[in-house]
């Protein structure tokens, strides 16, 4: 008997090596991936050389990142790769496990365009409860013109609702078969003005909208909701839309749970 349970234990724990080998390794559905423009498996003591750090805390050990937000900050924690590179259609790629922490975000920006809060350009993000949330901040949320009126308290109740609706398209968020409590694969592909994110091979989220498209991003990193996330393997590369794309998004699309 206790022959039989070591059999099926160790079955079992090939099933979830060969699931995670196969979801590092399986063909984009939205884009093809080109040269590796960045790449970082945390083998060092600390962030620097390759990361900037701006609020909340990160350490390195064993090749995993651990990230916490400090509650004075009134700020999720982030860090940005350094230096900056320009770049428009990636694929991103990191290994994600939610310890407690609320939520954690692959950001993208450009820092020199000026119509947009802190010049944030897109986010696609992780969040506890086993949701996917992806989001066109340059004319959604962070726009200025939306941001600057949300902020200021003489803006009433309805105008603030108003603004939301107005930028409703610009977000989306999905449920997904996915514990964030353990280690995830999560690929995020940007081509054109297209945002796919899969979870270990499978679609999970999924946005088209105007300002994924933009042309000069040039900023790319985490931001962290909370205590704490557990961040290893990330991975960028260049990006050229998928052929068969156009002939299977509408069946991807249409496999995604959207979350209320």
């Amino acid at each position: 008997m206790k022959q039989t349970i070591r059999i099926a234990l160790a079955c079992f724990m090939m099933t979830v090596a060969m699931k995670q080998a196969m979801a590092a390794d399986k063909a984009p559905e939205l884009a093809t991936q080109g040269k590796q423009l960045f790449s970082d498996n945390f083998d060092r003591s600390e962030m620097a050389p390759k990361w900037r750090v701006g609020k909340g805390t990160f350490s390195v050990a064993d090749g995993v990142i651990t990230v916490a937000e400090k509650p004075e900050d009134k700020h999720g924690a982030y860090a940005y790769v350094t230096p900056n590179f320009l770049f428009k259609d990636i694929v991103a790629e990191f290994s994600v496990k939610l310890d407690g922490a609320r939520s954690c975000s692959l950001m993208i920006n450009d820092n020199k365009y000026k119509q947009s809060h802190a010049g944030h350009i897109l986010k696609a993000t992780v969040i506890a409860g086993n949701k996917v949330d992806v989001a066109d901040w340059k004319f959604g949320l962070m726009n200025n013109s939306i941001w600057e009126k949300l902020k200021d308290p003489s803006t009433s109740k309805e105008d603030q609702k108003k603004l939301r609706d107005s930028i409703k398209d610009k977000s989306a968020a999905f449920k997904v078969d996915a514990d964030f409590a353990q280690w995830n694969v999560v690929r995020v592909e940007i081509v054109g003005d297209e945002m796919l994110v899969c979870i270990d091979g499978k679609p999970a989220a999924y946005i088209k909208s105007e300002g994924v498209d933009h042309a000069t991003k040039n900023a790319i990193g985490f931001e962290v909701g909370g205590k704490s996330v557990l961040i290893k393997e990330v991975k960028v590369w260049e990006a050229t839309a998928a052929k068969d794309w156009s002939a299977q998004r509408d069946a991807v699309v249409a496999s995604l749970t959207k979350s209320k």
